[in-house]
């Protein structure tokens, strides 16, 4: 593949609600932001991801957009935005947003007008049908829980929503609405941002007969009907026109797209640099986690699994085979949809060994790294006393359901601490101080009781944290090109303890090897002693011999050079 620039990125995600509160209102907002960014640059990243700053009613914490051309008041403003984005340049960082483009708010004023009357202007913006014998248009289910459509009674008919009911989904069929989509891309473009992270957007096109769909995956009274609105042919004809659009602007953006679903052959088609379309895609399909206590009544989301090393490992493998010189995907363990990486895969016995161990193995692969805020220093799940208490617009759909099937309220919440989305949305932790340093009152959702121990004041100053040891690997990763450009190779397959892998690029080759377990394993690879190490997370640094031991949950990255 032709080099870009950011086939050097490295994205940090802030998840401004909750990274720091300046103005003493409980909730994060852009000075905050402004104010962490020598922080932020200090960790050897170079792009910064917003998830979405604009106004909102925040029905889903912002994924709710009632208006793209202004920032939500409890971030700031306008002003506000354009001086981060110069302060991060001055550092070298640049900056994306979060564009939600899939729904909006049924406050914003496209669906304001939309539902007044069937001849508005802005009818044809949302996607609006008659019912059938009293009953929804189809009976698909909206992933927030019951039906996809909800009844309007002012023009007697219902529109069209995957998510909350609050949240129409946009009519991309229509063009003006995506040349609407077009000047909002530009207004920020010129405002001096990189590029966007599209959220949900392998959902733009819906099967347009919206017929009833057969499915033995259901939600109740409805199904699931991924085939009916992910991944369908017209997506990618919207994403290209999307994509030249924009670039016409600036032809050097970045465009990265949230394809949860997406396999390792659709990532291939989204990203190829030949069909114009996403530089990189983020699916959370790499993490698949191997079901511990399935229970099929119960949606996939809820439940509590471990990895399997051995799936891990083919997963990978086809992903960086399928893609190489073909497209880029994100190297990613965690983010504000998922939980955080040192409770859903690390050993919270051994957080600085799990820790390290899990972030070399990931972040020096091919592809793109993005840290998610907190994770450099090992922050775990926020766990809350009260179900409640996590403002969770899916917990109250899968509590109903957990109910019925016979659950506990202690077993409920166990599962709320493991797998609700506001796990990994807790306050950063800065310092010991109040509040964890977030803010001078208690922060909106909440602050882990760790934070004493966990939080980057203490971790600055140790050689050997978590913190430090991040810095140290993301330092590696941008000053050899081997793990930038250089091809992937999986070694010892069928190892069912340890994860190792070579990269090679021009004279230069890279190999990095992992113990996944908490027990000590032996590892042998030909000339072990021609290598170099030049990372270890237990600060070995000796001349390495023909047989080597990796100790609980250690980790090498070794080179050699021609």
């Amino acid at each position: 593949m032709e080099q870009q620039w950011w086939h050097q990125a490295i994205v940090y995600q802030v998840y401004p609600k909750s990274f720091k509160d300046t103005n003493d209102d409980g909730v994060g907002d852009i000075r905050g932001i402004i104010e962490k960014l020598d922080y932020i640059q200090s960790l050897g990243v170079n792009v910064l991801w917003l998830n979405p700053i604009f106004k909102s009613p925040q029905v889903d914490h912002g994924y709710d957009i009632s208006d793209y051309y202004q920032l939500d008041p409890q971030f700031g403003t306008i002003a506000d935005m354009e001086e981060l984005i110069a302060e991060s340049g001055k550092r070298g960082l640049k900056v994306i947003l979060d564009f939600v483009v899939n729904h909006t708010s049924d406050l914003h004023p496209w669906f304001i007008e939309s539902r007044k009357s069937k001849d508005n202007p802005y009818r044809d913006f949302y996607i609006w049908r008659d019912g059938h014998d009293g009953k929804e248009p189809t009976n698909w289910a909206s992933f927030f829980g019951g039906s996809t459509w909800a009844y309007d009674p002012t023009t007697d008919q219902y529109y069209f929503h995957l998510f909350d009911k609050k949240m129409p989904d946009l009519n991309w069929e229509n063009p003006k609405l995506r040349k609407e989509v077009y000047q909002i891309a530009e207004f920020w473009l010129k405002k001096g941002i990189a590029g966007f992270r599209l959220d949900a957007i392998i959902h733009l096109a819906k099967d347009q007969r919206f017929q009833n769909y057969e499915s033995d995956t259901n939600d109740g009274d409805y199904v699931i009907a991924e085939p009916c609105y992910a991944h369908l042919p017209r997506v990618h004809e919207f994403i290209r026109k999307f994509n030249h659009a924009i670039h016409k602007i600036n032809p050097n953006i970045l465009l990265i797209g949230e394809a949860a679903s997406a396999d390792s052959e659709l990532a291939k088609l989204y990203t190829d640099p030949e069909n114009e379309e996403f530089d990189c895609i983020i699916s959370f399909q790499q993490l698949e986690p191997e079901l511990l206590h399935e229970d099929a009544e119960l949606p996939k989301n809820w439940q509590i699994g471990h990895l399997n090393l051995a799936n891990f490992k083919k997963t990978m493998k086809q992903w960086q085979e399928d893609l190489y010189e073909h497209g880029w995907s994100a190297l990613f363990w965690n983010n504000h949809d998922m939980p955080r990486l040192l409770t859903r895969f690390g050993d919270t016995r051994y957080p600085r060994e799990s820790a390290t161990m899990l972030a070399t193995l990931m972040y020096l692969q091919r592809g793109m790294p993005i840290i998610y805020q907190g994770e450099e220093i090992g922050m775990t799940n926020l766990r809350l006393s009260e179900i409640n208490d996590y403002n969770d617009s899916g917990i109250e759909d899968f509590v109903k359901k957990a109910r019925g099937l016979g659950y506990t309220t202690s077993e409920i919440l166990n599962r709320v601490h493991s797998c609700s989305r506001q796990t990994s949305r807790g306050a950063m932790q800065w310092s010991k101080g109040l509040n964890a340093g977030f803010s001078t009152i208690k922060p909106w959702l909440g602050v882990n009781d760790d934070y004493l121990k966990v939080n980057v004041e203490e971790q600055e100053n140790n050689p050997e944290s978590i913190l430090n040891y991040y810095r140290d690997l993301l330092r590696i990763r941008l000053e050899r090109k081997v793990f930038v450009e250089g091809n992937w190779e999986l070694i010892d397959e069928e190892n069912p303890s340890i994860y190792a892998y070579k990269r090679h690029y021009n004279d230069q080759s890279a190999l990095v090897l992992c113990n996944f377990t908490n027990k000590p394993h032996v590892f042998h690879y030909p000339n072990l002693p021609s290598w170099n190490c030049i990372l270890n997370n237990k600060g070995k640094r000796e001349r390495l011999h023909e047989q080597l031991v990796l100790e609980r949950y250690e980790c090498y990255v070794l080179i050699k050079e021609k």
